[in-house]
């Protein structure tokens, strides 16, 4: 199947900080794989990296063959990142809160159907669509 995600020498610096220091990996297509450790570990700063939300001080990582440094944006077609502490609007329901994010993102409206599907098939979050988000387990 090949590499879907390559680390090369990833690392991230806050000032005097080093959150990750040359971090190398690589992750098969079709692999379960996770990051693990302790607080302040690099982990959360790890997969922003990896989704193009933050970009590295050193090294690089490539997803799907895209470069997180040369193409940050790119990145953003091949990956999906939800923080722990997640940005849903709790008065809206799980359906318009898609849709907020879709027009944020300027989500072409011919390609949300086919998106929202495999969106709720893979997240399960289709029999809550209409729910309202702070109505969700753990929100």
């Amino acid at each position: 199947m090949g590499t879907l995600v390559e680390a090369i020498g990833l690392s991230r610096r806050f000032g005097t900080t080093e959150a990750v220091r040359e971090l190398s990996f690589s992750v098969e297509a079709g692999a379960l794989f996770g990051i693990v450790g302790p607080d302040g570990a690099g982990k959360t700063t790890t997969l922003r990296m990896l989704a193009g939300v933050l970009r590295p001080s050193g090294g690089d990582a490539l997803v799907d063959g895209v470069s997180v440094v040369k193409d940050p944006e790119g990145i953003k077609h091949h990956t999906a990142y939800m923080p722990q502490r997640f940005g849903l609007y709790t008065d809206l329901t799980i359906q318009e809160n898609i849709a907020f994010y879709a027009d944020l993102y300027r989500v072409p409206q011919a390609d949300r159907p086919a998106r929202l599907e495999r969106l709720y098939q893979f997240s399960r979050l289709g029999q809550f669509k209409t729910r309202l988000a702070g109505q969700l387990s753990g929100a």
